[in-house]
């Protein structure tokens, strides 16, 4: 019998899986290992034996909470596959000029929240994605998509912006390339950059070093018209004019300490 889920819905009770996932998982976990990895590597949702994602997902995490790395590890190679194909359908080449990058990103951000599975981090981060694998996949990219172009429209309105004495906030790009590096952490020269600028991060004041995690990390809009959507000023208690100074003071700093170091 498959484990039950913990997430607690807003208005009451606990998040439960589908009845056809339920018998899914009852039955992949009554059949061998071999036959389970044939079912992970069917693709075609027609086949009798197609093993639904959220079916999958929680045999990867029973196979993490048991500490069976090998099962673990042969089903997340099937599992990421599928992720990949989904997100080159919802992100297509083409259809964006970080599309690949974008792509990285979310299936980074998916990653950390499975690598939280039998730690003290773990929470029910993924036990939506056991009920609807879909929905709550297709949220995180969207969410990232979303993001993403915020942090796009953040960087044309900085460049749009003037300080005190009529110059561009950014005009080398220098706060663009923190954030690209910082979005996708795992390519090589983006490590290479972040390790470098990691101890001239480390010395900003709190209130910057927020400000930067917020914006250029985080993907915050600084700005909106939407009550209802949290910005960065809001969260910091702060205006966009505040904001874009700050932001400016650290390009500033950053390029000294580029031509420095």
């Amino acid at each position: 019998m498959a484990r039950p889920l913990n997430k607690k819905m807003d208005e009451g009770g606990f998040y439960t899986r589908r009845p056809e996932i339920e018998v899914c998982i009852d039955e992949a976990l009554a059949q061998s290992p071999e036959r389970v990895l044939r079912r992970a590597a069917i693709r075609n949702v027609r086949d009798t034996d197609y093993m639904p994602m959220e079916c999958l997902l929680h045999l990867m995490r029973e196979a993490r909470l048991k500490k069976d790395k090998s099962t673990e590890s042969k089903l997340y190679v099937h599992f990421m596959s599928r992720c990949e194909a989904r997100l080159k359908r919802a992100i297509p080449d083409g259809s964006r000029t970080d599309a690949g990058s974008l792509r990285d990103e979310v299936m980074f951000k998916f990653n950390v929240l499975f690598a939280r599975v039998g730690t003290n981090g773990d929470s029910t981060a993924l036990d939506y994605y056991e009920v609807n694998f879909n929905q709550a996949f297709q949220f995180l990219w969207w969410k990232q998509v979303r993001k993403d172009n915020a942090r796009k429209k953040i960087f044309v309105d900085i460049g749009q912006e003037k300080d005190e004495d009529g110059r561009p906030l950014d005009h080398e790009n220098t706060l663009a390339k923190l954030s690209e590096a910082a979005r996708s952490p795992a390519q090589q020269d983006n490590y290479v950059y972040l390790t470098q600028v990691g101890k001239f991060l480390a010395t900003l004041s709190p209130e910057d070093r927020e400000t930067v995690r917020l914006v250029l990390i985080e993907g915050y809009t600084i700005e909106s018209d939407d009550p209802d959507e949290v910005t960065a000023a809001r969260i910091l208690g702060v205006g966009r004019r505040a904001i874009n100074k700050r932001l400016a003071k650290v390009a500033a700093k950053l390029k000294t300490f580029q031509q420095e170091s």
